[in-house]
């Protein structure tokens, strides 16, 4: 009886909500579709200021840069200089005035072109020279702007500044040009959508739009438009089947009009269908709607919570979890699947982690199985040969050999410092130099000493150029080791004065130690394990990199970005 009635309460509570949704429903219909157009006016007033400052902007920067020229030294004085220059001269003071020219139009999008027209000599020089521009500038009478052959030009004529009560002949004349096609498509930013257009409408009644306009729209518009300085005007059409807000804004230097109007039926027939649809449906969602709470809730949404926890616990970490509810059905299956999943998760995540450490265990073993068993044997034979005549050099063999083994025996870390790595070089490098002629040098700031990375990173690229470099050539005897920390990261270069390769084979070593699959063989495994190393512990942007030095020998460069994270 109780849990009929707290259904029946349910219910009623339901029946409630759904007849004030509808009541809320009918008041937010009448409002919203003020609202919306409220909101386009503003939104569509927004998208007019914003080109206008555009615009605005590009008329600054025409008039900017016709004062410009007009009051510039070279132009004033060129045909003065003409008189007085080589007929080389003159035309390398032509060009210089056109290139200044045509740099400007370089950091313009708006401007099309910047011409000067000599009025006494019939001069013209322009960034688009042409007999119809030079024709446009001859008739040039007055500073301003205007509209000549459906473009729009600002003039400027020198003298600019006239005395009081005299009238000075025109000197030159400077024109800019701007592009009809940037300005036209500055007309897309100010309409909302599909429903919208605009266009700009000049005092001489010329019409620029991407878009037909209608006729008697236009001339409604154009009977109301009235000038107003840096204000957006609204007004209002109607037609038999359509309604339109039209906005107007009035661009004061080019004495045009920038408009934009939207058809506002697009925007309201939507909100008046949703009504008929959901006073429709609304009655179908309530039958419907009980029927399926009360049988949702008792089969399915208890069941459905008690998943959602176990999972909440399985996502935090508690592989322990287990459901042990008992139920018919759907769910009985379901519960089994979920039980026998976490209990494979967490047996996979135990031999994840198992072999995860054997992983670690095995590589670190495998590099250590692939130091050449040889320079052990070369460096017991050079401590028997020089026991007899050389005990110093057979205790510094011993001591340094010795070193060399035990890092490599204690090698059970994951990483190292970079301190011990060139250490270990060091070692590995005076064992070689006392066997053979061979000097060295490792250089690196202080402060990077502690960085950490990967072990065996440093000495098979040293080993590989002693090996490949220094012995294959007669007389090479250098290797460097050079540190450095640049923008890209920590660079590692290790140089010899060996053979070299040819830009042919260094191309083709990169490309095999890019590759998937080791290289056959012994030779280039050293490498090829260093390179995979790098770029599976910091990304692909690490690595090595090959070059020639100056010695003529080869350099290898072992990069590690700066920032990156350990994979």
């Amino acid at each position: 009886m109780i849990r009929k009635m707290y259904m029946r309460r349910f219910i009623y509570f339901f029946v409630f909500f759904l007849l004030l949704t509808l009541s809320l429903f009918y008041v937010m219909n009448r409002s919203s579709s003020k609202t919306l157009e409220e909101n386009l006016i503003s939104a569509s007033k927004n998208q007019l200021e914003y080109v206008t400052g555009i615009i605005d902007g590009i008329i600054y920067e025409a008039n900017m840069y016709g004062v410009q020229f007009a009051a510039d030294n070279d132009v004033r004085f060129y045909q003065n200089q003409l008189v007085e220059l080589s007929n080389y001269d003159s035309q390398m003071k032509k060009n210089e005035i056109v290139d200044r020219l045509r740099q400007t139009l370089l950091s313009s999008r708006s401007i099309e072109s910047i011409g000067i027209y000599w009025k006494s000599q019939e001069t013209f020089l322009s960034t688009h020279n042409s007999s119809e521009m030079r024709q446009i500038f001859k008739s040039v009478e007055e500073r301003g702007w205007q509209i000549v052959n459906n473009s729009l030009y600002y003039f400027v004529i020198y003298p600019y500044i006239q005395k009081p009560g005299t009238v000075e002949p025109t000197q030159y004349i400077v024109g800019v040009k701007l592009k009809t096609d940037y300005l036209k498509s500055m007309l897309k930013k100010a309409i909302n959508n599909n429903s919208s257009n605009a266009f700009y409408l000049f005092k001489n009644q010329e019409l620029w739009s991407e878009k037909a306009v209608e006729a008697s729209l236009l001339k409604t518009v154009t009977d109301l438009l009235v000038p107003q300085q840096a204000s957006t005007v609204k007004y209002d059409y109607h037609n038999p089947s359509e309604d339109y807000y039209v906005l107007s804004r009035y661009v004061e230097p080019i004495d045009a009009y920038l408009i934009t109007y939207t058809r506002t039926n697009d925007f309201l027939k939507p909100l008046d269908r949703s009504r008929s649809v959901f006073l429709a449906s609304i009655i179908a969602v309530l039958t419907l709607g009980l029927i399926v709470i009360f049988t949702f809730y008792r089969n399915y949404y208890r069941n459905l919570r008690l998943l959602e926890k176990k999972f909440s616990q399985v996502e935090q970490g508690n592989h322990h979890t287990r459901i042990q509810v008992h139920t018919g059905r759907e769910f009985f299956s379901l519960f089994r699947g979920f039980n026998h999943m976490v209990s494979e998760i967490q047996d996979l995540f135990v031999s994840l982690k198992t072999e995860t450490q054997l992983r670690r265990t095995a590589e670190l073993k495998q590099l250590q199985a692939q130091i050449n068993p040889h320079f052990l044997y070369n460096s017991l034979f050079f401590i028997t040969s020089a026991a007899q005549f050389s005990p110093d050099a057979v205790m510094r063999m011993s001591k340094h050999l010795a070193e060399y083994y035990r890092y490599l025996t204690k090698l059970d870390r994951h990483e190292v410092t970079l301190g011990s790595e060139l250490q270990f070089a060091e070692h590995y490098l005076i064992i070689m130099a006392l066997s053979k002629k061979m000097d060295y040098s490792i250089q690196t700031p202080n402060d990077l000493t502690s960085f950490s990375l990967p072990p065996l990173m440093i000495q098979p690229i040293v080993e590989n150029a002693i090996q490949h470099g220094i012995e294959g050539r007669q007389g090479a005897h250098q290797v460097k080791i050079d540190v450095v920390e640049t923008r890209e990261g920590i660079q590692i270069e290790v140089s010899d004065d060996g053979k070299g390769l040819s830009p042919e084979h260094m191309y083709n070593l990169q490309a095999e130690l890019d590759q998937d699959t080791a290289p056959e063989g012994s030779r280039g495994m050293g490498l090829y394990n260093v390179n995979k190393r790098l770029k599976n512990t910091y990304g692909e942007q690490a690595g090595l990199h090959f070059a020639s030095n100056s010695w003529g020998g080869l350099s290898i460069l072992l990069l590690i970005p700066e920032h990156a994270e350990k994979g």
